[in-house]
Order: structure tokens, then sequence, then C-alpha cells
């Protein structure tokens, strides 16, 4: 089967890998330069020219990308953490239609960043699902999903590790289906549906007014590779990695340093208080009673 494939960051190119076993790739298209490309994540646009694959950077409206993908005369556009939709004149392109990958239990946390909206909001499960694209935004018929459950010890990282052998298998196994006629399609229950918007590296900003596994789930939602949370400390911007709820009596106001352990602060929230288990960019001592803000 003759696949285009729309993509970006490690998940992409593990799915683009997953593709050229099971089909042809004819065509690939990656995101505009981005600094962090390659650097935090795997360029799929490097990892094309690797690999020999027509390659072209660009935003699906482009019309060099349309041209593009007409002249490769898909059979089937794939997409994988491709940030912008495509126009209608791409979703009739290809015979077989357009597939993405979208990392949520659909219709669940439609929209971007659905990873890290799930791991601050304190779901205990998420998922990866496979849908057919339409013009709505993850709107489109299912044709495969899979469940993860979240522990307590799981963090944005930890996740994208135990879905990543779905980004492998999901490609390989849809190509076959349909390769086959056999592909089964499920219509998403638009009633249950949820939308979230994108997140910039200013949302890693900590509020301690927020109560400490509110404090504690944002550090897990956006730790690395993504910028992480942050917080003020003498005007030095102090970045934290890694935080649990601590059992410490609070005492002190929001933003307080409680007490020290083992080097690091255990800091007082709106309720409840967290260890910072792992920081980086200020490497004073703390200091008994200093505010972070």
């Amino acid at each position: 089967m003759r696949v285009a494939f729309l993509g970006n960051h490690t998940v992409g190119v593990t799915a683009l890998e997953a593709l050229r076993e099971v089909a042809e790739v004819v065509a690939v298209v990656a995101h505009p330069a981005d600094p962090e490309d390659g650097v935090r994540y795997a360029s799929v646009y490097a990892h094309a020219v690797a690999h020999g694959l027509p390659v072209q950077r660009g935003r699906a409206t482009d019309a060099g990308i349309e041209a593009f993908l007409r002249a490769a005369t898909p059979e089937l556009l794939w997409v994988t953490d491709y940030r912008f939709l495509l126009p209608p004149a791409l979703l009739t392109l290809a015979r077989h239609g357009a597939i993405n990958l979208h990392p949520s239990l659909l219709p669940a946390y439609r929209g971007r960043a659905p990873l890290n909206w799930a791991i601050l909001r304190g779901e205990r499960e998420v998922g990866l699902t496979a849908h057919l694209i339409d013009e709505g935004m993850d709107s489109g018929d299912i044709v495969a999903q899979e469940r993860v459950l979240l522990t307590d010890d799981d963090d944005i990282a930890t996740v994208l590790a135990r879905l990543m052998p779905w980004y492998d298998a999901m490609p390989r196994a849809l190509v076959r289906q349909l390769a086959n006629g056999v592909l089964t399609r499920t219509p998403q229950d638009h009633s249950g549906a949820t939308s979230f918007t994108r997140r910039t590296p200013d949302d890693g900003r900590i509020d301690w007014t927020q109560s400490a596994r509110d404090v504690w789930n944002l550090v897990r939602a956006v730790t690395a590779p993504y910028p992480g949370a942050f917080t003020e400390r003498n005007g030095t911007r102090v970045r934290v990695w890694r935080a649990t709820v601590s059992t410490v009596s609070v005492g002190g106001l929001p933003g307080q340093v409680l007490a020290v352990e083992n080097g690091a602060p255990i800091v007082a929230c709106g309720d409840g208080a967290v260890l910072l288990v792992h920081t980086d960019g200020n490497d004073q001592p703390w200091q008994l009673g200093e505010t972070l803000s």
C-alpha cells in the first residue's frame, strides 16, 4: 500500500518506521523547523532524510504540501503528532482516507497535549486511539484503541514509554486490515467528548495556593521530555522535575519551605505540602522559612 505520512516527535518516528515495514512510504510531511526538533525529541524530518524518503516541511494548508502529496499518489494518509488539521482537499486525496493516532481515550481529551492534560487532571487511565480523520477535531470513527492504567509512580515520560509499543503496533495492524478489507469502524459518542487547548512552557508555573496533589500532578504532567514545572526563588527560575506529596504537617504560607529532607525542600501548598525531589536552576542550600513564588 502506498502511504503518505504526516507527523512529528519521537512517536511520529516510531509510527513512520512501523509503516516502512508494512507499506511503501511515498511521501513524508514534517513540521516546520522547530528548535526542539531533534533535540528534545526525535526528528521525523531527519529520519526521513536518513532513509531516503521524499520529505517536505510544512503546514497542511500550504499549497506546496498539497501538491507534494498529490504527486505521490498515496492510497492512505497516516498522521501521528501532526499539529495541523487537514483541509478537506487532503481528506479526499487517498482512496482509504486518513488515519490519525491520538494519545487519549477518545472521545475524551480531543485537541492538544491530551496526555499532559490527563495527568494534570489526575486521570487514572489514558490510552492511544487510532481514528479516521474527518473535518472535525479528533472526531472521526475509531478503528483501534488501547488503554493504559496510571499509577502514582507514572509521569509523562513513563506514560509515553508505555504507549510507545502501540505507536509501533497500530500502524502495522491497521495497514494489514485495510489491505484485507476488514477494517472495523466505531463512531464516537460525541456526547461524551471533551477537548483541551495547547499548552505552552509558561503553563508550567507552579501556583503554590493550589493543593499539594494539584502541584504534584503538574510536575508529573510536564517533566522531561517536556520543559518542566517551575517556580521562582529569589528572582531565579527553578525547574522541578520530580516531586511527591509530603506527610509533613503544614504550618506555613503557600510556597514556604517547611523542612529540608536530604537536601530537598518540603514546600507548603494551599492544602498540604510537597517534597521537591529533583530540581535545578539554583544550587544554593535550601533554607527553612524561605518562600517560593
